[in-house]
């Protein structure tokens, strides 16, 4: 299979063909250059957008400085406040524009963007429009929304490649130049010469949950391996809550928080105020949703001390159970009530036991304002850097509910996608070393030649069995970050053995590859981080040590090994300042 290569040119390489990859890919085409899209399933329907809900962040000018303020505060002041204040303020224009490009986001009779925001105070009425216009944009049929975006991009020659799996970025003279990769049906090698190249490839999710897995932060791994900064590693610990059948439900804790309950049948929200958002008047008010951190920790707590299970009761509440039948969105992922019917299970006569799951999510690929890496030629979006551009902080993106992921890989890819294409204009034709890609692409290959080696499914697993539990990357504490890095130590001895019988299986070897890069990161950043902030749990540091820590963890690949070093966030410049 790897006797076959193919050598491609263009201006602008979009690695992702998901949200972020098709707005960036529409944006840098439309500076004029050539674009091409390489997209490891098949775009349109890959990434995390068809599966996600559907909602985006959209804020009218009214409503940017509350949003702001409230980031900040939740983010736990280690934000930069400029990238916090830039997405803001981007997300409505953006997501008008893509109006205009025909994704079917809901407009009223004469095509104007409708904002929406959940409905707190009546759970039967899914969502409710308010006047201020600010809150979340919803689409009509999400699964409509890629089409839209791709169709538009291929009317302007943008060319795409489906099932094509980037492994490895090129470099000359310290810039990126292109990147390889190979069809993973054909086994067909390509070599990509190009001027840019923009990661919209996501985050890494170590295949935590049944529908967004995935992303296994190849991105992120690619970056850091040419020498990438990366920032914020430490909080890429995601988790939240759902029901423990199907692992995917989070919107019934936006709508029914007061129902939850532990095992004495004693509610959750008297017994942790806190989890309910809307008690903090700083929060805008068009926002309905939750934070993660407060909720993962209120059932560990509930739990070590023996009062678990947590349980969802809407017993004797039909008019709550009956609110979750419609609840507003496409029925792909949050039809609660639907699937607990194809499961047998009556929700007004049953309660429901929910647990802590690992999410994971946010990559720490480090931008400028341009989305642009701190390796010339490299840019980043979306998931890959929700981390890394710390508009959100400390706090995780999915916990801000609204839409702020959806609304976070629109403006990135418009700003990288603008960015990229306007510096090919006077970027010289690129050149590579055929000697690095030749030892490349025998790298890339080489698990094919081994006969009897390491399986790629037993290095995902072992790699799962160190990251998922709870206790040892979000509850965390020295000894056991420094006994999961070990777990991780592990695989990677033996991640050179890698086995692989064809290309499908060639890809699980480059993923398991990158899940132990992006744990071991993960670890690393941890303990260097002594303090409590956003989703850095420490057992052993409770406290939130501002004296010590308004500081950004930067991590970089340094001579084959990792450095970690400090660099104090600019509170004294910015607005909010605690």
């Amino acid at each position: 299979m790897s006797s076959l290569a193919r050598l491609l040119s263009t201006d602008v390489l979009v690695m992702g063909g998901g949200i972020a990859g098709l707005c960036a890919a529409n944006k840098a085409v439309d500076q004029g250059g050539n674009v091409l899209i390489a997209e490891k399933s098949t775009s349109a329907w890959g990434g995390q957008m068809p599966l996600s809900g559907g909602t985006f962040l959209c804020i009218l000018p009214d409503g940017v400085e509350a949003m702001v303020r409230f980031m900040v505060k939740e983010g736990e002041y280690l934000n930069d406040q400029d990238w916090t204040g830039a997405f803001v303020r981007d997300t409505y224009p953006c997501i008008k524009e893509m109006v205009e490009w025909g994704a079917p986001f809901e407009t009223d009779i004469n095509g104007k963007l409708q904002i929406s925001r959940p409905g707190r105070t009546n759970p039967s009425i899914p969502w409710e429009k308010i006047t201020d216009g600010s809150g979340s944009a919803r689409v009509t049929r999400q699964e409509m929304v890629l089409p839209a975006l791709l169709s538009r991009v291929l009317g302007k020659g943008t060319k795409v490649l489906n099932k094509v799996y980037i492994a490895d970025l090129l470099q000359y003279d310290g810039r990126v130049v292109g990147a390889v990769g190979f069809h993973y049906q054909t086994g067909e090698f390509y070599i990509i010469q190009s001027k840019a190249v923009i990661i919209a490839s996501g985050g890494c999710n170590y295949k935590s949950r049944p529908l967004f897995h995935a992303n296994c932060g190849e991105g992120v791994t690619m970056a850091y391996n040419v020498g990438a900064e990366l920032r914020n590693v430490e909080f890429g610990n995601q988790y939240m809550v759902s029901n423990k059948y199907t692992l995917n439900d989070t919107r019934a804790t936006r709508r029914a928080t007061g129902a939850f309950e532990n095992a004495l049948g004693e509610s959750m929200i008297k017994r942790y105020p806190e989890m309910e958002p809307t008690l903090d008047p700083s929060t805008p008010p068009w926002m309905g949703g939750l934070i993660f951190k407060r909720w993962v920790r209120a059932f560990y707590r509930e739990i070590e001390a023996g009062r678990g299970p947590i349980y969802l009761n809407l017993t004797g509440q039909p008019e709550v159970a009956l609110g979750f039948a419609d609840t507003g969105l496409p029925g792909i992922t949050h039809g609660y009530i639907n699937k607990m019917k194809r499961l047998g299970i009556n929700l007004s006569k049953e309660k429901v036991e929910w647990t802590v799951v690992p999410e994971f999510h946010a990559g720490p690929v480090r931008v400028d304002m341009n989305c642009e890496t701190t390796v010339p030629g490299l840019y980043a979006t979306g998931d890959a850097t929700q981390n890394g551009s710390a508009f959100q902080g400390a706090i995780e993106g999915c916990g801000l509910s609204g839409g702020v992921p959806l609304g976070f890989a629109v403006v990135t890819g418009f700003r990288a996608g603008i960015a990229a294409g306007k510096a090919t204009a006077t970027v010289p034709e690129p050149e590579f070393n055929t000697h690095e890609v030749d030892d490349l692409r025998k790298e890339i290959f080489s698990p094919l030649g081994v006969k009897e080696g390491y399986n790629p499914y037993d290095a995902i697993r072992e790699i799962q069995e160190a990251v998922f539990p709870l206790k040892n990357s979000y509850i965390k504490s020295k000894d056991r970050l420094e006994n999961a890095l070990g777990m991780i130590e592990k695989v990677k001895a033996k991640l050179p053995n890698l086995t692989a019988k064809d290309s499908h299986e060639l890809v699980r070897c480059h993923e398991a590859k990158s899940m132990a890069t992006n744990a071991e990161i993960l670890y690393k950043a941890s303990l260097m981080r002594t303090e409590t902030r956003g989703t850095n749990f420490r057992e052993d540091y409770p406290e939130r040590d501002d004296k010590n820590w308004l500081k950004w963890v930067i991590v970089r690949k340094d001579e084959g090994k990792t450095k970690l070093w400090t660099e104090p966030v600019p509170i004294e410049k910015y607005k909010y300042q605690r």
